[in-house]
């Protein structure tokens, strides 16, 4: 991990949602519910050698995760779609160790959004 980049950033994610705390809630829910499937297809993609899908899957993900300020998950997503794109398969299996262990931070940051004083965010 990279010590530089942040499972989550609950400012970002607010002012994505135009402060929106419901909506942040409910993005949230299907996020977290959505991550292990794509997660999964990621998985399966890459050991498919379907670098179509893998790329489209990864950069769907990214994609989400950045509307958290996921900057870690991101990176490494990023990472991915590059393997993807030159067909490094074996890459993209080692890289989903490391996407996996940051799936988790992200889960732990974001439930913090519900204790922290000022954010109600319902997870």
């Amino acid at each position: 991990m990279d010590d530089d980049l942040i499972a989550c950033d609950y400012s970002e994610a607010i002012q994505r949602v135009g402060g929106d705390i419901a909506l942040l809630s409910q993005v949230m829910a299907l996020f977290l519910d959505e991550m292990p499937k794509m997660m999964a297809a990621i998985r399966k993609y890459a050991t498919d050698k379907n670098s179509r899908l893998l790329w489209n899957e990864c950069h769907k993900m990214k994609g989400a995760s950045s509307h958290f300020g996921a900057a870690e998950m991101v990176h490494i997503l990023e990472q991915i779609e590059a393997s993807a794109k030159v067909e490094d398969f074996p890459a993209v299996i080692n890289f989903m160790d490391t996407l996996s262990k940051a799936s988790i931070r992200f889960k732990e940051c974001v439930s913090r959004w519900h204790n922290d004083p000022g954010n109600t965010v319902i997870l």
